[in-house]
């Protein structure tokens, strides 16, 4: 549970810093990208209402030229050197002939080039601004003239390029720089938290240590009691609540102890069919006594790297568990498969009645769906909380799937990391000889 706390700490401060880091990284670069599109919009501007040029006094008409641009927030920088640095090329047209072609401020483009470029804009598109190619382009139209302007905008998708891959390359330089203190201030941040889980568990333990001497001494005087005097039923219930005590203290302890994913957990290979077959069929008698139907079916020769105990004590739960709930006469199986590279365990049951909508709950702990049910039967609320606990000390998932309001299934995924291939033998043969 601390571990998994750890690291869900680390996961939530990781991911709200690399949404910030998204944010204000995007943020950036648009404004940039925004910033470069506007000043190369505000020159076609200009190119276009100054006959196809930039003046050589540009700097100093600056000014009044701004006034009329079309993006006041982010004005152009206007220098000496802006008519010598700009590459552009401007073609004029009237009735789809071209008039005047001007490419003397750029070397890539031919005037045939310049021609086919506006031809192919005069035939698309309509006035206005627009990307064709690497190149920016304004089209207007003045007494008839169809006037094309384009400025080759490589350098500045080379740059925006550029600031992009950096960005995102400090980006992650940053969310690897701070996993470190990160992962430092997460243990000083449960630390608290670790303290009261570990007081409540030396609690649960002290506890149960405590109350197994009086549960012991009161069955103990029960028994004499009844040698004694004789059986009543008195002395019936206070041998039943003891006993349920005991089973009761014992469970607490051994969930407290089962908190802590892999802590003490002693794990070796072993045949995980064979375990479940002889677990499962310790409970064929209670099954039959309680006149209800139990199938096992059990793939065969699947070998597991897990506590062997503690997969018998999962399977032990699941089909107490159907066989106390399940309804009289009802179906009971018990599935142990491969699928895929996992070892799934399926325990199936019909019930007389379940909300749909409580499955989710039946892991939490003394959760009873019917509590009046599960004290006639023994239950405590506290066995399937044991089963998960088992389950994701394995790296498994455990879920309910509700069918209706009369079927119910506990499913079992076990990792694919500890499964050992063996070879197969038949099915058949290998029940007939288990029983």
């Amino acid at each position: 549970m601390l571990k998994k706390l750890q690291r869900r700490f680390v996961l939530i401060a990781m991911t709200a810093l690399s949404f910030l880091l998204i944010v204000q990284l995007f943020v950036v670069n648009v404004a940039n990208i925004y910033q470069r599109d506007s000043e190369l919009c505000d020159i076609l501007k200009v190119i276009a209402d100054n006959n196809g040029s930039l003046p050589n006094d540009l700097q100093n008409k600056a000014p009044e030229i701004l006034e009329g641009l079309p993006n006041p927030f982010a004005p152009i920088q206007f220098n000496i050197e802006t008519p010598y640095s700009t590459r552009y090329f401007v073609v004029e047209m009237q009735n789809g002939t071209a008039t005047h072609i001007s490419t003397e401020h750029v070397a890539a483009v031919t005037d045939k080039m310049a021609c086919e470029y506006a031809s192919r804009i005069y035939l698309t598109q309509e006035p206005g601004y627009g990307l064709l190619g690497v190149y920016r382009y304004y089209y207007t139209v003045k007494d008839n003239d169809h006037i094309f302007v384009f400025i080759d905008a490589q350098k500045e998708f080379d740059s925006a390029v550029t600031l992009i891959s950096i960005s995102i390359l400090v980006g992650v330089l940053t969310l690897f720089i701070v996993l470190i203190p990160v992962m430092l201030f997460c243990k000083m941040a449960v630390r608290p938290v670790a303290n009261a889980i570990e007081k409540q568990k030396q609690f649960i333990t002290d506890a149960g240590h405590e109350l197994k001497t009086p549960l012991a001494i009161i069955s103990a005087d029960a028994e004499v009691i009844e040698l004694t005097g004789g059986e009543n039923e008195w002395l019936s219930s206070i041998k039943n609540q003891t006993q349920r005590m005991s089973v009761l203290i014992k469970h607490l302890v051994q969930l407290s102890k089962l908190d802590e994913v892999n802590d003490g957990l002693k794990k070796e290979h072993f045949n995980i069919s064979d375990t479940v077959l002889e677990t499962a069929y310790a409970f064929e008698t209670k099954a039959k006594h309680d006149g209800k139907n139990l199938a096992i079916d059990i793939a065969p020769e699947l070998r597991f790297f897990g506590c062997q105990e503690e997969i018998s004590q999962l399977v032990s739960i699941l089909l107490d568990n159907a066989i106390k709930y399940s309804d009289p006469g009802g179906n009971i199986r018990l599935c142990l498969f491969r699928s895929g590279k996992n070892i799934c365990i399926d325990c199936y049951n019909t019930c007389e009645n379940i909300d749909p909508s409580t499955v989710s709950r039946l892991f939490d702990r003394f959760y009873r769906a019917d509590a009046s049910r599960s004290r006639e039967t023994g239950g405590y609320g506290i066995g399937l909380s044991v089963a998960k606990a088992i389950t994701e000390r394995h790296r498994g998932k455990i879920r309910a799937v509700a069918i209706g309001t009369r079927e119910i299934t506990f499913k079992v995924v076990l990792p694919m990391k500890n499964i050992i291939e063996l070879p197969k033998v038949n099915l058949g043969s290998y029940k007939k000889e288990r029983r």
